[in-house]
């Protein structure tokens, strides 16, 4: 089963952390985390839906570099196609949390 609105949370999310590639900021992987699993509309128990969004907050972290999430805060949506690509891709390797 696939879950690509769970994406439209992540890329509003992704746009006012400000975390290095593999290192977040004190609190704000949990803080991503949270309203990850806030703002998800997914019929998923609370347990799957906090797996994958640590899996999320972690892979974006690992991806994106400060600079590029500092590029993203100044980016109004819709996200450019290559970012939205590339956030999609980042995402879907932690839809298997989900299942």
């Amino acid at each position: 089963m696939r879950y690509p609105y769970l994406l439209a949370l992540a890329a509003p999310l992704l746009v006012s952390l400000s975390a290095n590639a593999a290192e977040w900021a004190p609190g704000e992987r949990d803080h991503f985390v949270k309203e990850c699993a806030a703002g998800a509309q997914a019929q998923v128990s609370p347990d799957k839906l906090q797996k994958y969004c640590g899996c999320a907050a972690d892979k974006v972290g690992a991806e994106f570099s400060q600079a590029e999430l500092n590029e993203l805060k100044a980016q109004k949506t819709p996200l450019p196609k290559a970012t939205h690509e590339r956030l999609l891709s980042v995402t879907n390797q932690c839809l298997t949390q989900l299942n």
